[in-house]
């Protein structure tokens, strides 16, 4: 596939991840001292797990993918139901996309919105997990979820999930969770509340 077809995450020619570029930083801080100095409040973290199954640095485990998004759920206090939308760590590889989506649609089914940004920027590596919560925090707060590109037929190996393909979608949501899975099958994700 050509640079402009690729990354391709979740679709059914997809031939890779490709490197990019990219910086983002989230300050967190203690939700009443953001209060009381009268802060803008973009979001707030509600939820949030990482672990790790150590089985092998390039094969990624359903399973633990899955237990990572539950127990931030569970950290929240919210059911799969509650999340509008989910940023997919989506890489565009065989293996990883098959064993993302498999664990999003055992845990969600196919009623959560998802799409993967590394198909605009690439694979970020460090950068990915801040960049891109960062970015889904701002899409949640405009009401409009990106599309993955060049996702157009979804590998019938993966996961069945409402995929956004195509065009972007308005959501109104209030939680979406964040999600990054990474070599040697260290797994995090994060739910991020909408701020009123």
């Amino acid at each position: 596939m050509s640079p402009k077809t690729t990354p391709s995450p979740f679709d059914a020619r997809r031939d890779g991840l490709v490197i990019g570029e990219g910086a983002g930083t989230l300050i967190l801080e203690e939700l009443e001292h953001a209060k009381a100095r009268g802060a803008t409040i973009y979001g707030e973290i509600v939820g949030f797990a990482t672990n790790c199954d150590a089985a092998h640095i390039t094969q990624p485990q359903q399973e633990t993918m899955q237990i990572c998004m539950a127990q931030a759920l569970s950290m929240a206090g919210l059911r799969a139901e509650d999340i509008g939308y989910i940023s997919a760590h989506g890489t565009a590889t065989d293996r990883g996309d098959i064993a993302e989506s498999r664990a999003s649609a055992a845990l969600f089914g196919n009623r959560v919105p998802i799409s993967s940004l590394k198909s605009y920027f690439g694979h970020t590596l460090g950068a990915c997990g801040a960049l891109e919560a960062w970015m889904s925090l701002q899409m949640m707060r405009e009401g409009w979820f990106a599309p993955t590109l060049n996702l157009r037929q979804p590998d019938p190996q993966c996961g069945e999930l409402d995929y956004i393909m195509g065009e972007a979608r308005r959501i109104d949501c209030e939680y979406l969770q964040s999600n990054n899975f990474a070599f040697g099958g260290i797994n995090t994700s994060i739910i991020i509340k909408r701020w009123s």
